[in-house]
């Protein structure tokens, strides 16, 4: 049997060993009295492995919520830099009604101007705050009075929203001493190459074991071939 290639993919790494997960304990459920059911090394190897695919899954998970929030604040960084370009550009323009209109609400924006560069928990309260004071009653003339301004607000409180959303969903799956992908993808490559595979190999002819390993290979081998199917140059997950 073929160890699993160890420049997988993060990705295939935990898809891999899922199945090997589910293909043991369907083997175990098939015939919970047999030899394999009851061999004890086997039992603790799976366990191990169980642990290791949880942990990548969850890992995985995490890296993608946090290249998603940090593309939310991208999002709204871009929404404040417009809003302050155009309210700066309807202030020099030449028709008093829009300058005034456009300094009125300056004086309001002017101070939340570089809030970009705070810790998105800063950003976040600073941006809430801005978006109440250009929600008073006494501005509303003006926004619509600029073409464009009051849709740059809007758009600016969705992507607030959003943003929140994503954060949210980041403090659920982050933890102090949380593990990156990549790094959990090398204990799990040797739980399954170094333990798993080896010792489904002398046992592979074995009756009790021949299928659960015949089947183990097959998923094996498909991971592989996906790595080697990958195009010279093409970027990893990892």
């Amino acid at each position: 049997m073929k160890k699993l290639r160890k420049d997988i993919r993060v990705t295939q790494a935990s898809t891999v060993s899922d199945m090997l997960v589910t293909l043991y304990k369907e083997a175990v459920a098939q015939d919970p009295e047999g030899i394999l059911a009851k061999d004890l090394n086997l039992a603790a190897m799976m366990e191990k492995l169980k642990a290791l695919s949880a942990e990548i899954t969850t890992a995985i998970r995490r890296d993608k919520v946090s290249r998603s929030l940090e593309e939310a604040d991208a999002a709204r960084d871009k929404l404040l830099s417009r809003i302050f370009t155009v309210l700066a550009g309807y202030a020099a323009m030449p028709f008093e009604e829009k300058q005034a209109s456009a300094e009125r609400l300056l004086a309001v924006t002017s101070k939340y101007k570089g809030i970009a560069g705070e810790n998105y928990g800063n950003e976040s309260a600073l941006i809430e705050s801005m978006l109440e004071d250009l929600g008073a009653e006494a501005l509303a003339a003006d926004i619509a009075a600029l073409d464009g301004v009051g849709q740059l607000i809007a758009e600016l409180r969705k992507a607030q929203d959003h943003f929140k959303k994503e954060s949210v969903n980041a403090n659920l799956l982050t933890t102090n001493k949380a593990d990156s992908a990549f790094r959990i993808k090398k204990p799990l490559l040797a739980a399954v190459n170094e333990e798993i595979v080896p010792y489904l190999t002398g046992l592979a002819k074995a009756e009790a074991y021949k299928a659960f390993a015949a089947q183990c290979e097959i998923e094996i081998n498909k991971a592989n071939a996906i790595v080697t199917r990958k195009k010279p140059g093409e970027g990893d997950e990892d």
